[in-house]
């Protein structure tokens, strides 16, 4: 059976299997030997172990398309860098270092800013300024408002998506308003 993993914690691996739903698994230690490591985005065959409990072994990962080291993701087609425009003020020397990493590895990048509802319009203009000449579609958007979301949305259909940036910007409140299941 093959699906994708699209959540790692702590050794287990949860993984998405297309009409069947998501199975807990944990990796065989022939990856450890191999100096492997099970990425979310990983395309992966599993065994079942119990198909009633949904768990399971991951037995192979296959081809990478693309590996990020940083968030430790594969097979994704672009990232959305996070940052709040306020409470916490944005680190931009921080995201400067984020958007340099992903022009490294090659992967397509969004900006977004969320908490604009908490800067005035100056601001949320200075921010998209000063990004706007990065070759990154900036967009500043309000989680808690919703106002922006649809937006980005529109950003993200077709595309496997990795959501990175700080604690405290309001990734997993976008994430629940984007994906509410």
């Amino acid at each position: 059976m093959q699906g994708k993993i699209i959540k790692g914690v702590a050794g287990a691996y949860y993984v998405n299997v297309e009409g069947c739903g998501i199975y807990e698994c944990t990796a065989k230690g022939i990856f450890r030997h191999r100096g492997q490591k099970p990425l979310p985005g990983d395309n992966v065959e599993l065994e079942v172990l119990d198909y009633a409990a949904r768990s399971g072994n991951i037995v192979n990962i296959l081809e990478r398309r693309t590996e990020l080291v940083r968030p430790a993701v594969a097979n994704v087609d672009q990232a959305v860098i996070m940052f709040a425009a306020a409470k916490p003020e944005p680190s931009l020397n921080l995201l400067d270092r984020f958007l340099v990493l992903m022009e490294w590895q090659h992967m397509k990048t969004i900006v977004c800013f969320n908490k604009k509802d908490a800067v005035s319009e100056e601001k949320q203009k200075e921010l998209r300024e000063t990004y706007k000449e990065s070759g990154c579609p900036v967009f500043l958007v309000s989680a808690k408002e919703q106002d922006g979301v649809e937006e980005l949305k529109e950003m993200l259909k077709g595309k496997t998506t990795v959501l990175a940036g700080p604690s405290g910007v309001g990734k997993s409140t976008l994430t629940n308003l984007l994906y509410p299941k």
